[in-house]
């Protein structure tokens, strides 16, 4: 069975949130005992719905990263911009800052929401929200405390994931139970050392929390989601005996093909039994 792959984006497979949710989810699921009809529902959920939620997220950040790079550029070959006899000073802006931000938080939010869809067809289990506390518990269930899929689902939930859904939560219910999101556009410091004027990153911050890069947290978000999605189809692909002596074996980020950076594969367990070369 194939899948049919559309660019509908500028991004084609040399992109790795491309290459890996399209192309490396149809070549794994090839390998398992799955109908027609769960791996067109698989492959939608990561191709059809979470890359290009990932791709929007992708670009977003990618944005930001290109105003700040002029910004800089500017500063450079231009200096601060000081009136008034040294009493004022411009500190240059990122346009629409606040909107990019909800809107990088919708596509995670979203993102979650529809790969937790990815157990409906795999084992009958819906779930209808990114509420990946209550997926842990029906894994935990499930599964085992000590299974793989368990341990990951439950790593993710508090290790990012439910960063990401209390911001967006925030968003879209300010002052309610996740509470308020603060978001700081580029603001004026001076450096202790020599009193030189400085200009601090775009931050933000949950409630009383430190502040933190957003553009380090936009990528932060946006590779972390991508690895989760894809640890999550392989432990649950794992729960099906594919007959085959063969295991899915992770390609070293220098080794992986420009062109579709892929980043598992699978190979013979006899392969993955041998020794390196001394």
């Amino acid at each position: 069975m194939s899948f049919i792959i559309k660019k509908i984006s500028d991004h084609g497979t040399s992109n790795p949130i491309v290459a890996r949710l399209s192309v490396q989810t149809s070549e794994l699921m090839k390998f398992y005992p799955l109908s027609k009809e769960k791996r067109e529902k698989i492959f939608e959920i990561l191709h059809g719905n979470i890359r290009p939620r990932l791709l929007q997220s992708y670009e977003i950040n990618q944005e930001l990263l290109s105003d700040l790079k002029k910004i800089d550029e500017e500063i450079e070959k231009e200096g601060v911009h000081i009136q008034a006899s040294g009493r004022v000073t411009t500190i240059p802006q990122i346009m629409k800052l606040k909107e990019r931000c909800e809107n990088y938080l919708y596509n995670a939010k979203s993102a979650l929401r529809d790969l937790s869809g990815i157990f409906e067809p795999l084992f009958r289990k819906k779930f209808n929200e990114a509420r990946y506390d209550k997926v842990h518990i029906w894994a935990k269930k499930k599964f085992g405390e000590d299974d793989n899929l368990t341990k990951i689902i439950k790593q993710g939930h508090d290790l990012w994931i439910k960063k990401v859904i209390s911001m967006r939560n925030a968003v879209e219910h300010p002052g309610g139970h996740s509470g308020q999101l603060h978001i700081h556009n580029i603001e004026l410091t001076t450096s202790p050392d020599s009193q030189k004027v400085l200009f601090v990153d775009p931050t933000w911050h949950l409630n009383n929390e430190p502040r933190v890069s957003i553009s380090k947290d936009f990528n932060k978000f946006i590779w972390s989601l991508l690895e989760f999605a894809e640890d999550i189809l392989v432990l649950s692909l794992e729960k099906f005996d594919n007959k085959f002596p063969i295991v899915v074996a992770q390609i070293l980020e220098e080794e992986r093909n420009p062109e579709c950076p892929v980043r598992l594969r699978m190979i013979l367990k006899e392969e993955l039994m041998k020794k390196p070369e001394t």
